[in-house]
């Protein structure tokens, strides 16, 4: 989702907070945007935890389930599947984490300098903190995750 939130900013938000209020000026309509953008994204992310197993790709829950939990799959082809997953997960998660602070810092440099607004600056340096640590702990869970055996349950070492 934090790939798509500028270009769902510049293509949905500011359109349509145009559309209500054309006397805004533009720097403020733009934070406003990137600011609704925010609860899209979170909402759409809620929805996807809520649905779960419901999504239409089974065969990926499985895998995204194995990351959540820190655990190896049971099956043997989502088992075959992990490391080349986890490779892609870690790779997408560096790539969404630069591009959310590339766009946090663009939008507080923006309120600061620009707008003139501290409050914006806040809320989007709260962003960028929370995504920073949502990236933390995925690529923290996909270490270890990479880290264990390719056996689900490994028998426990004698003492």
């Amino acid at each position: 989702m934090a790939v798509y939130w500028a270009p769902l900013t510049l293509l949905i938000g500011l359109p349509l907070r145009w559309l209500f209020d054309r006397q805004e000026p533009l720097v403020e309509a733009a934070l406003g945007a990137a600011l609704n953008t925010i609860w899209i994204g979170l909402s759409i992310y809620l929805t996807q935890r809520i649905l779960g197993d419901a999504r239409p790709d089974p065969e990926g829950y499985a895998l995204r389930e194995a990351v959540r939990t820190g655990t190896v799959p049971e099956d043997e082809a989502t088992r075959a599947a992990l490391p080349g997953y986890l490779t892609e997960q870690r790779k997408a998660t560096w790539a969404a984490l630069l591009v959310i602070l590339g766009v946090c810092l663009g939008l507080v440099l923006l309120a600061l300098l620009v707008a003139h607004s501290e409050g914006f600056a806040v809320i989007f340096g709260v962003v960028a903190a929370v995504s920073v640590g949502v990236a933390a702990l995925t690529l923290t869970r996909i270490r270890r995750l990479a880290s264990l055996p390719a056996v689900p349950n490994p028998p426990a070492l004698p003492e």
